[in-house]
């Protein structure tokens, strides 16, 4: 049990190179920039600000503003029956008991984003220009009309205080507001316990993202989080999905399992000739002698329980076995994977794959609550993973589904299967990202 700490405090003295969200001129500025339009993210980001419930969490708390004032669905429970984002849940590139002693930097941050299904577009301070800076600060926080709907992207800013003249290191928070006559940004700085909100001249704080993460060797930054909807090539008539598809589905990993995707990254850049199915599943069971080896890379889900995400669940099922048994090694696979059968319980999946044995140690890893997947059909996501992005789309939509095939398989469920790849093959390339 650790110590109580020696010296405790009750926030910190907002300095002079900023100015008090709440004071007097505060106010005055809040109303200008609300009169000329630059407030367009503000009232989205305030209805979901919150205090981060860590000290060295700013940068988890500042993404699940983020996604939250979004309206990203995070596809799991958070309490009872209600889903919405809270810090537990961004663990695709991070342990969070590690994030809870150092925190998480620009790529990290990145990362988490990505994984949430958000497209981002990062921007180091010291590749970017002051005049830059003030023209992204202008897109994302102004409004083109009045008749504007809900912005569909957010600016987040990595600075370190000390430029502000305030305490501590590193920080993220987003932007809530720009105001063109004074040239101030707002600053909805999650670590409430510390500083309120507060407005910040932007010259100042493009300053605070020139100086050298001393963790990463790069500057700090600045990114822009969006999220918007696109129907185009979809057919799942679910208003609520968006073309990144946040969320894996089947899948989730741990940051502390980096060291087995650096070993897969070397194997895939060492690999002569092209990968091909047998290789990835020779490589994953150590040659056929382990099969549990691929949980050290991905785990499997918890069962969905909204009807939509169990039907999407069947269908990519369905479709991936499908996948396999058209595939060349297929059958060999099958056949390798039978000796290790004292593993699993003997179950089948279906007609579709009649080899594609249940692994008993996965249902029951969690109360049998996850997903009662096959090793097959995980080496197979991880093989189209491995592929590059037109590969992979060419095999996906490439393939003809049987007459015999009974449960629905729609675009949709190609499209989601494309982003399960997709995202373990991205925490393969940014395994040796610290």
């Amino acid at each position: 049990m650790s110590s109580p700490p020696s010296r405790t405090f009750y926030r910190r003295q907002l300095p002079d190179t900023v100015i008090s969200f709440s004071s007097a001129e505060g106010k005055r500025l809040f109303a200008s920039a609300l009169a000329g339009g630059g407030a367009h993210t503000f009232f989205p980001l305030i209805e979901q600000l919150q205090t981060q419930p860590e000290p060295a969490f700013c940068g988890l708390t500042t993404l699940v503003v983020c996604l939250n004032a979004l309206s990203v669905d995070p596809r799991r429970s958070w309490k009872g029956p209600w889903r919405w984002y809270e810090e537990a849940m961004l663990n695709c590139c991070v342990d969070i008991e590690e994030v809870k002693k150092t925190g998480i930097n620009f790529s990290t941050f990145a990362c988490l984003a990505k994984c949430q299904g958000l497209t981002v577009e990062p921007v180091y301070g010291s590749n970017s220009t002051l005049e830059e800076f003030r023209n992204v600060v202008r897109r994302t926080c102004t409004a083109v009309s009045e008749n504007d709907e809900q912005p569909t992207s957010f600016l987040i800013v990595s600075y370190t205080r000390k430029v502000l003249s305030q305490t501590g290191t590193g920080h993220f928070s987003p932007i809530g507001a720009y105001d063109e006559e004074s040239d101030r940004v707002l600053v909805l700085d999650t670590a409430r316990f510390k500083y309120g909100l507060h407005w910040v001249k932007l010259p100042l704080l493009f300053d605070a993202l020139l100086p050298e993460d001393p963790e990463t060797g790069k500057s700090r930054g600045y990114m822009t989080l969006s999220y918007g909807i696109d129907y185009t090539g979809r057919q799942t008539g679910d208003a609520s999905l968006s073309p990144q598809l946040p969320l894996s589905l089947l899948f989730g990993s741990r940051k502390s399992k980096d060291f087995i995707r650096r070993e897969y990254k070397r194997f895939m850049q060492d690999e002569s000739n092209r990968v091909t199915f047998e290789s990835v599943a020779r490589f994953w069971t150590n040659n056929f002698t382990d099969n549990n080896r691929v949980w050290d890379l991905v785990e499997p889900q918890l069962q969905p329980v909204e009807r939509d995400d169990i039907d999407m669940v069947k269908s990519l099922r369905v479709l991936i076995q499908v996948l396999l048994s058209n595939d060349k090694y297929g059958d060999t696979i099958a056949e390798e994977l039978r000796p290790l059968s004292s593993e699993v319980t003997g179950q089948t999946m279906g007609s579709h794959c009649p080899s594609c044995i249940r692994p008993s140690t996965v249902s029951t890893q969690i109360g049998g609550r996850a997903l009662d997947i096959s090793h097959a059909e995980v080496f197979y996501v991880v093989y189209l993973a491995s592929l590059t992005q037109e590969e992979r789309r060419e095999i996906v939509f490439g393939t003809e589904l049987g007459k015999e095939v009974s449960v629905q398989v729609d675009d949709g469920a190609r499209d989601q299967l494309l982003s399960e790849a997709a995202l373990i093959s991205y925490a393969i390339e940014h395994s040796d990202v610290e």
